[in-house]
């Protein structure tokens, strides 16, 4: 009976907590309820497409500037004509433009290409250099070969000669003559037989077929000592015969950045033409030219850019456009002059080329 007695007694203490428990819950009123039920969002929290969208553009153009950057960077060649004011105070004569004529003489008294007016322009420009004169010595040379001073020597007598000038071309490129075979001309006695007193003059000098009053005098087979020749007192008498016959005189000489030859044929001249090429010849060529033209080492000096690439999405005139990017776009339809027509390149390089990420970033 005492067991059980103090077991109800626990139960009955027990009993009473719990009530005082439920009272107190009962006098407590709730301070929160509840204002929206909780929704399930079937948005993806991630990815998210705008910010890999915007991230896919940003890149991709991204990594062709930073290819072309490096590549403009670590580009040693001129591209255009600034390339050269900034190293230079030599004048720009005028810029020639990519021919797509397979031969070497691209002017006549009929041709109105746009290459034939660009050489054109030229001939206006050079008069301003000359002067009044209505005769004179011009040389053409550059800093290494491949830069086109044949091309150049070859039209540029060529344009002369259609003003009823009397103009002849010297091959005096004694180590690599190209003249000639610009002109797919066999080779013929030229300069060294008249040096070595083998030939007379009038012998040697032929015309040029397809041109009125234009004339090449040819190298002839090549000496064994060129540099050493050029001193002798036959190149003067050979200047004073021609100065006698002719009206112009276009000497084209080998390149003065690897021989002394243009140098040395330098005082026979009034004007000098200094050939440089588009992507061709290198920017520290540049500071060759300038030391010649603040020295004075070659008479009344300038420079013909030459090789200039047509620019994309625009056509360039005469002296301009691809430097500056005027981009006229004169055509056929204009009247100005008559388009050549392009060659058409292979499909397999057309698919490379479009495959390019430059082609179509620059496009």
């Amino acid at each position: 009976e005492r067991q059980l007695q103090q077991k109800l007694d626990i139960l009955s203490l027990f009993e009473r907590r719990r009530i005082e428990i439920l009272m107190s819950k009962v006098g407590v009123i709730s301070n929160s309820k509840i204002i929206n039920r909780a929704e399930v969002n079937r948005a993806p929290v991630a990815p998210n497409r705008s910010v890999v969208r915007l991230s896919a553009i940003l890149i991709s153009l991204l990594i062709p500037t930073i290819f072309i950057f490096i590549k403009e960077l670590l580009n040693d060649k001129i591209n255009t004509r600034a390339d050269i004011e900034r190293n230079t105070a030599t004048p720009i004569l005028g810029e020639i433009g990519h021919s797509q004529e397979e031969n070497t003489l691209v002017v006549d008294k009929t041709k109105r290409t746009l290459i034939a007016e660009q050489f054109r322009i030229l001939r206006s420009n050079l008069h301003f250099i000359l002067g009044n004169k209505q005769s004179a010595t011009i040389l053409v040379t550059s800093s290494f070969g491949g830069e086109g001073k044949s091309f150049i020597s070859t039209n540029i007598s060529a344009v002369l000669a259609l003003t009823d000038k009397k103009t002849i071309v010297l091959e005096f490129d004694l180590r690599k003559p190209r003249v000639l075979s610009g002109l797919n001309l066999d080779k013929k006695p030229g300069v060294s037989n008249f040096m070595v007193g083998d030939m007379q003059l009038d012998q040697l000098i032929l015309p040029i077929p397809g041109v009125n009053n234009l004339y090449v005098l040819p190298c002839g087979p090549i000496p064994p000592n060129p540099a050493e020749l050029l001193l002798s007192d036959k190149v003067e008498q050979l200047f004073a015969e021609l100065k006698k016959k002719f009206d112009y005189i276009i000497i084209d000489t080998a390149p003065v950045g690897m021989v002394s030859d243009g140098l040395t044929l330098g005082k026979f001249a009034d004007a000098t033409l200094y050939v440089s090429r588009q992507n061709y010849t290198f920017k520290k060529q540049v500071n060759l030219i300038d030391e010649l033209y603040t020295q004075k080492k070659l008479p009344n000096m300038s420079i013909v850019l030459n090789d200039v690439q047509e620019p994309t999405g625009g056509g360039y005139y005469g002296n301009y456009g691809s430097s500056y990017g005027y981009g006229y776009g004169y055509g056929e339809k204009d009247g100005y002059f008559i388009e050549t027509k392009k060659k058409k390149s292979s499909a397999v390089k057309s698919i490379l080329k479009s495959m390019n990420p430059i082609y179509w970033f620059k496009n």
